[in-house]
């Protein structure tokens, strides 16, 4: 009888994020190194000439792990500045941590609306927040152009939606307020700060949305039978 192994080292279980999940799991570490080593800062002034270079110590901590729940592979890199302070550590993760996921419903929208929206959320989760604006109005111009074509300006599209009893007056003044913020970022250079940028997010999120809803409505009143005369 074959006897077991007991100098078999123990896997090390720690808890941390996992991009699968999307959540913190007990998950086992595979591999775990770390370095430490100098980076030089350079200070710049406003006009962006060198001012200065400045030296660190930091320590890149490398961190290879498995999720107990759904066996993905996590990778986690810290980089940590001395004094050895939380605040000082960067944390980056391998699939990335999404900061905003983007909703399933989405599979039901029509696919032009899908890519356009799929890089929204790339630029949204790499905290890209003035190109993520930019898209989202021009995930808006196409939504508008084709329920009524491309003629005249934002406000007079808009217009014409509620004539058309596309949208109600109510969602005009968002939907308005929301194309003002993303031309901001085309043309004026405005960066967005994360609430804002979730908030703009939430209402394209909830007009694309109620398209499947009122396509739903329609689909159920054609099977509807209709009450005799």
């Amino acid at each position: 009888m074959e006897k077991e192994d007991s100098s078999k080292p123990e896997i090390k279980t720690i808890k941390t994020h996992c991009y699968n999940c999307n959540h913190d799991t007990n998950q086992d570490v595979l591999f775990h190194t770390s370095e430490i080593g100098p980076r030089e800062i350079i200070l710049r002034n406003d006009k962006g000439d060198d001012i200065k270079s400045v030296w660190e110590v930091v320590g890149n901590i490398w961190l290879l792990t498995k999720c107990r729940g759904c066996d993905k592979i996590n990778f986690k890199h810290t980089l940590r500045s001395a004094p050895p302070v939380d605040k000082t550590d960067q944390v980056f993760y391998f699939p990335k941590r999404a900061i905003r996921s983007i909703p399933n419903w989405v599979i039901n929208i029509p696919i032009k609306y899908v890519d356009i929206l799929r890089e929204v959320y790339i630029a949204v989760n790499e905290q890209l927040f003035t190109l993520a604006l930019t898209g989202i109005r021009t995930l808006l111009d196409i939504y508008i152009v084709e329920k009524i074509g491309d003629s005249g300006n934002f406000k007079q599209k808009i217009k014409k939606l509620v004539e058309n009893n596309i949208i109600t007056s109510s969602k005009a003044q968002v939907l308005e307020t929301t194309i003002d913020a993303g031309n901001a970022s085309a043309h004026r250079g405005y960066k967005p700060d994360k609430e804002t940028l979730f908030q703009v997010l939430s209402i394209v999120e909830n007009l694309l949305e109620s398209e499947i809803v009122d396509r739903a409505v329609d689909q159920i009143k054609q099977k509807t039978p209709q009450r005799g005369a």
